[in-house]
């Protein structure tokens, strides 16, 4: 049974809640009226979700003590409010959660909240852990090879030349491919035959970029799509 922690300062909206999340197969760990408690309990005991009311009593309001709580833990956090305000919508845009549920909800709405939540939470698991490496064979052996190593792919007909920081592969299988096997928030296609590692650029212009000492190529009109890219990052 997953156990949820209730962070919410209206006494008997949480104890309603608690009771229906009882009846809809979750324990309930706690209810917890302010941020300090919190973070001392989960010192103690980490729930598998946490459903939090972003106006608290104390220091810290819902959304910065979630902040707190994703810098240390990797709990999933679904909001409950009763505000629309664009001020508060905004702050909670810059966080990663799982879920917003608005007040008052019906029994339906916080069900479909609760397993939407988990699902996220489990799909960035997965996609976190999915890509930390490239499973390459290379003289009769499965070498599994760091993504974070990987400077950059390149087409080599029905085969793929991948760089790392120590060696170079060569993949049996085309360049799109061996793609759907990285993170596609650090690789990407720059030309035709090329895939590189955001994390690997040392410079770049109009027409071409350098990683380590290799120069390649960038596709016509790719430029400010990938200033965007740096930039962001």
């Amino acid at each position: 049974m997953k156990k949820i922690l209730i962070v919410e300062d209206e006494f008997e909206l949480a104890e309603n809640l608690k009771d229906i999340l009882q009846v809809i197969g979750y324990e309930v760990s706690a209810i917890i009226s302010n941020g300090r408690d919190v973070l001392l309990n989960l010192e103690i005991e980490q729930p598998d979700l946490i459903i939090m009311d972003i106006l608290i009593i104390g220091n810290l309001d819902g959304i910065d003590l979630a902040y707190k709580i994703k810098d240390t833990y990797e709990i999933p956090i679904v909001f409950l409010t009763g505000y629309t305000d664009k001020a508060f919508l905004d702050r909670i845009s810059n966080i990663l959660y799982e879920g917003y549920l608005l007040k008052p909800f019906t029994l339906d709405r916080l069900r479909s909240s609760l397993y939407l939540a988990f699902k996220e939470f489990d799909k960035k698991k997965q996609s976190n852990t999915k890509h930390l490496t490239l499973k390459i064979w290379d003289k009769g052996f499965l070498v599994p090879v760091p993504t974070n190593e990987i400077t950059h792919l390149e087409a080599d007909g029905l085969y793929t030349k991948v760089h790392t920081l120590t060696k170079p592969y060569t993949v049996r299988d085309i360049l799109k491919d061996v793609a759907t096997q990285l993170p596609s928030d650090k690789f990407i296609r720059i030309h035709k035959s090329f895939i590189v590692n955001t994390d690997h650029i040392v410079g770049f212009n109009s027409k071409e970029l350098n990683v380590g000492l290799k120069i390649i190529p960038i596709r016509r009109g790719f430029y400010k799509e990938l200033k965007k890219i740096i930039i962001s990052e």
